[in-house]
């Protein structure tokens, strides 16, 4: 089967904005990503993406809350003081923040001890690898534990009972508009649901915010530009920001921005199977061709982004004229995950693309964006932190493949301010 590979930015416009019944998501049928991933929004298409879509957008924004991140943010404190002694491991704690977070976001759960866990994705083979069993094995504890959750929280509406809080999370959002909606919803479609939102709103984030706290551990005038900025705006004391303050951190969002650019979490687009002839660039490519892009050589080059190895988040608020699809760390279009950052007609987008791309503003992009700022920006006024002398990272973030991409053993100091 015939596949092609695109860096172009103009490609990119021309594939990901055809319409969805031209240009499929696409994944063979026995790839073992499918085992966890399901029929979820992401790998859905046609009707079904179109119906679940409209479950769960108006569910997800209502479930956001950077209560729930600031909560959580205030209960990593405490692990962080537990380990002042010594270097804290950057990955272990944003993946213990950021799957407590979607715990009690996605099903009013608080993982507590568990959140240290994760699952592991194997290199994408069916191989009978040791490795392999404990991913089948680990996905088969999520399973149990996402089906006992539904199961539970769609025997409370029935009951109609509330929640302790007055908290209404993601899963019990999404059962209640499917029945006032009268969209079935099964227990695997519900599953496969919160399997996709649990990897962009955890592993992903995970992977956003260790690349910002290594550059500002790298670069300590960024970071202390950054907590300037936070201190003005929150004062001096760690706080749960509100959303209204989140959109005053313009050099914080910035951080970000550049950090999912620089590296971003997923380095390739899960690629696309023409349903008809569809002209890209500058060619017509013919039906049943699959397509995808490399956001890495996106996201570096040098025709696009001026000195694109360089991390700079001033790139984000100078004025540089940016591609509209030079900058997709979650894909762009109406199956995006994010939007893209900036309309500039300096590259001749045709204004439909840009009105398109902004109408499908990413139930993705506001989660990520949000707890991002919140983390970074709650731990700016509570910590210094800095890279130990011996960090392997001194040049360079040291990466390794997994699923998505992941530090090599990255060890952060943290200080605190006041003491």
């Amino acid at each position: 089967m015939t596949q092609l590979g695109f860096s172009n930015p103009d490609c990119l416009r021309d594939l990901y904005m055809a319409s969805e019944d031209d240009a499929p998501k696409y994944l063979p049928p026995d790839s073992i990503a499918i085992k966890f991933f399901g029929n979820g929004l992401p790998l859905s298409n046609g009707d079904k993406w179109r119906t679940h879509r409209k479950l769960a957008t108006p569910a997800f924004n209502k479930a956001l809350s950077p209560e729930i991140v600031g909560e959580t943010v205030y209960e990593q404190f405490d692990f962080i003081q537990q380990h002042s002694s010594g270097h804290i491991d950057l990955f272990e704690l944003m993946q213990r923040t950021t799957i407590e977070v979607f715990g009690k976001l996605a099903f009013g759960y608080q993982f507590g001890a568990k959140s240290g866990r994760r699952l592991v994705f194997p290199l994408l083979n069916k191989l009978p690898t040791e490795e392999n069993r404990k991913f089948f094995k680990a996905i088969d504890e999520f399973d149990e534990f996402i089906y006992d959750i539904i199961m539970e929280k769609r025997n409370a509406i029935e009951n109609k009972k509330g929640s302790e809080n007055g908290r209404i999370d993601l899963v019990t959002s999404m059962i209640e508009l499917s029945n006032r909606e009268g969209i079935s919803t099964d227990l695997k479609q519900l599953r496969d649901e919160m399997a996709n939102f649990f990897v962009a709103g955890h592993d992903t984030t995970s992977m956003g915010l260790n690349t910002s706290f290594y550059f500002l551990a790298k670069y300590p005038e960024m970071q202390e530009r950054a907590r300037k900025e936070v201190i003005k705006i929150l004062g001096n004391e760690p706080i749960i920001p509100t959303s209204e303050q989140l959109e005053k951190m313009k050099y914080l969002i910035a951080i970000i921005k550049e950090s999912l650019r620089i590296y971003p979490p997923a380095t390739l687009i899960i690629p696309r199977k023409l349903a008809k002839p569809l002209k890209i660039g500058s060619h017509v490519v013919p039906a049943n061709v699959i397509c995808s892009a490399n956001l890495w050589q996106i996201h570096h080059n040098p025709k696009y982004w001026k000195n694109p190895k360089q991390y700079n988040p001033d790139r984000f608020l100078n004025g540089e004229k940016i591609h509209p699809f030079s900058w997709i760390p979650f894909s762009t279009g109406p199956r995006n995950w994010h939007v893209p950052l900036l309309i500039n007609n300096s590259f001749n987008v045709p204004l439909s693309h840009q009105l398109i791309s902004f109408k499908f503003c990413s139930i993705g992009q506001n989660f990520t964006l949000m707890e991002q700022k919140v983390i970074l920006s709650m731990c700016l006024l509570k910590y210094k932190w800095t890279l130990p002398e011996n960090s392997i990272h001194k040049e360079k973030l040291m990466l390794e493949p997994s699923f998505l991409l992941r530090p090599i053993d990255l060890k952060i100091v943290f200080t605190e301010r006041n003491s």
